[in-house]
């Protein structure tokens, strides 16, 4: 067995509700680009629908992990730095879908919001990473000896991939920019 599971940092069924309600986040965003979608543009919206999920499912791991099953040592840096990442495209999606799931007529106070907060939120880990992994000398960082769970890792990778999120961001808004360039 590995030393993770008996910590209870391994995956967990809600961790699999988390990344299941982000995908739901995720098909709200990209409606737009998949209704526009063919031939080879499948590929580039499979991957950002991947990317868009995965970095929804941030704040939903930090809060179900923080109240809801509390583990020693949680959260770390990668975990905080997920779920900011994440919670632009959380607080954006009911700005995407109106009513009955019509789409929203306000869909320029929706690509504003969701490019000012992906933005905020990338420059802040930006900082945030800065700080930690640039200007902190290596003796002076307080790291545990113990293996990250999880959700540390997959929050780190995520940050230190944070351009992404401007391609994803991207990707979403390319529908709503130009509706009549298709």
């Amino acid at each position: 067995m590995d030393a993770s599971s008996d910590r209870g940092d391994g995956f967990t069924v809600l961790d699999g509700v988390a990344l299941v309600v982000a995908a739901a986040v995720a098909s709200v965003h990209m409606r737009g680009p998949v209704q526009l979608a063919a031939g080879a543009v499948w590929g580039l919206v499979w991957i950002a629908f991947g990317g868009v999920a995965l970095t929804a499912a941030g704040p939903i791991l930090f809060l179900i992990r923080r109240y809801g099953r509390r583990s020693e040592g949680y959260p770390r840096i990668g975990d905080r730095l997920w779920a900011l990442l994440g919670t632009p495209w959380l607080l954006t999606a009911p700005l995407r879908s109106g009513p009955g799931g019509a789409v929203s007529r306000s869909l320029g106070l929706y690509s504003t919001i969701l490019t000012i907060t992906v933005g905020a939120a990338s420059v802040l880990v930006l900082a945030v990473l800065w700080k930690v992994w640039v200007l902190t000398p290596p003796g002076a960082r307080d790291f545990k000896n113990d293996p990250a769970p999880w959700t540390a890792r997959m929050g780190m990778a995520l940050s230190v991939a944070w351009p992404l999120q401007c391609g994803f961001l991207l990707v979403v808004l390319d529908s709503e920019t130009f509706p009549g360039a298709r």
